[in-house]
Order: structure tokens, then sequence, then C-alpha cells
């Protein structure tokens, strides 16, 4: 009972539209309207490495000209404002958890689009430490992930773990990321040895994270490749 209660509020089944509150007949993706999906907006141009918007048909974004990231391709569902901004504020800040299952068929699509090629082994959301997790109630990289999981049926791994109680990194440039970064992430030797991994994420932004994880994923893991997939990217411009 409990559990389809859960379930019933995580994937509605009305066809009322989460972002403006209308009825509609039909729509592409469940509780979003078609007018409203419009509104999401992809990136045309982005980074061939990290997938951040870039203002013109250049093939590296200034991170990726100055830094080497660990993981080997990063893309996002769309950029980091308008309406994915607003759904993704919502679900983290506000709980409204009804908006996961909008947000997962996007994240599929993208999979579809950008890794059909790939042969993945284990989809990894990005972990929080503990003390986040009770403040907060949830992490919303791991309900994303776990209904990925569901649609595709790549199967989902919790192995990566959170063991450094990090400040907040918004206020930090990608360099002091890094650092505090460091030692944050506990991985057991050799537990992906050989796989291809898909972190899954909530939003881009530097991508202190995603590269700090994918360094332990293959230094301490043995993953031979690691892919980023997020639900939205920042830009660069």
């Amino acid at each position: 009972m409990v559990g389809s209660l859960i379930l019933d509020i995580i994937y509605p089944d009305s066809n009322i539209c989460l972002n403006c509150g209308k009825v509609y007949l039909f729509s592409e993706i469940r509780c979003l309207c078609d007018s409203c999906l419009s509104r999401i907006k992809l990136s045309e141009y982005y980074c061939s490495i990290c997938g951040r918007e870039l203002e013109s048909d250049k093939d590296l974004c200034s991170f990726c000209q100055e830094y080497s990231f660990r993981f080997d391709l990063a893309r996002s569902v769309g950029i980091f404002a308008g309406l994915l901004k607003k759904l993704l504020l919502r679900f983290k800040y506000e709980h409204s958890l009804k908006i996961t299952y909008p947000l997962v068929k996007l994240l599929a699509l993208s999979l579809e689009n950008y890794y059909h090629f790939e042969n993945i082994d284990h989809l990894i959301p990005v972990p929080i430490h503990n003390n986040r997790m009770l403040q907060r109630g949830f992490n919303q990289a791991y309900l994303i992930t776990k209904g990925l999981s569901t649609e595709t049926g790549i199967p989902l791994s919790r192995d990566v773990k959170k063991v450094k109680d990090n400040p907040p990194l918004f206020k930090y440039a990608y360099n002091k990321r890094r650092d505090l970064l460091k030692n944050s992430f506990l991985i057991e030797d050799n537990l992906f040895s050989g796989q291809t991994i898909l972190l899954i994420d909530d939003i881009f932004t530097t991508g202190a994270t995603a590269d700090e994880i994918s360094h332990q994923l293959k230094k301490v893991g043995g993953a031979d490749r690691v892919l980023v997939l997020t639900i939205a990217t920042a830009c660069t411009y």
C-alpha cells in the first residue's frame, strides 16, 4: 500500500501539467504539456568534452581549454535556464517529487541521443554526505538515477559514498572546489574493473564534482570509461 502510494506521487497518471497547471489531451512527456516542453532551452552549440553551452560553433569551452577533466564525456538535457531551472529548483528545494517523472523521461531521451553507442555497465548517482541527507531528506541525483535505471534496465550502483562533508561549493571557483573535493568519495578497490560507468547528477556547473568522482572511479574502482549525464548544464558566456 505504502509503496504504491509513493509510486503514484512520483509517477502520476493525471494529464495536468506540473508547470502551468493546465489540463492537456496529449504530450510527448507525461506531466508536462507540449507548450511548456517547447520552453526547454536546448544547446545549439556545446563543448565537445563537457557539453556546456557555447556562444558559437567552437569545439571546446574555456574550461576544457584550460583543464583536463578525468571523465571521458559529459552531456546534459539542456541549459540551466527557463523551464529546466524552474523545475530543478522546485524538485531540489521544494521537495516536489512529482517532477521526478518528466526529468527521468528527459534524461532517457538524452541518454539515447548522446550515448546510444556506449555499452554502459552501471548508472551511479552523485552521492551526498549523510549530514546533507538528514537535512534535505532525499538525494535528488539518486531519485532520477533510480528512475532512469527502471526506464532503461541499466543496473544502478550506490557503491560510491560521500565521506567528507564539504561546505556548499557554489561560492567557490573551480580550483578551490577541486581542492575541497579531494578525498571526499569512497570506492571499493577494482569494484568497477573494466566497466563503463554513467554518472548522473542534476546540474553540471564547473564539473569539479564529476571530475573527482570520475578520477576515483578509474584510479580506485578500476573503471575503463566514465560518462556524465545531467539534467542541466551551465552556460560558458
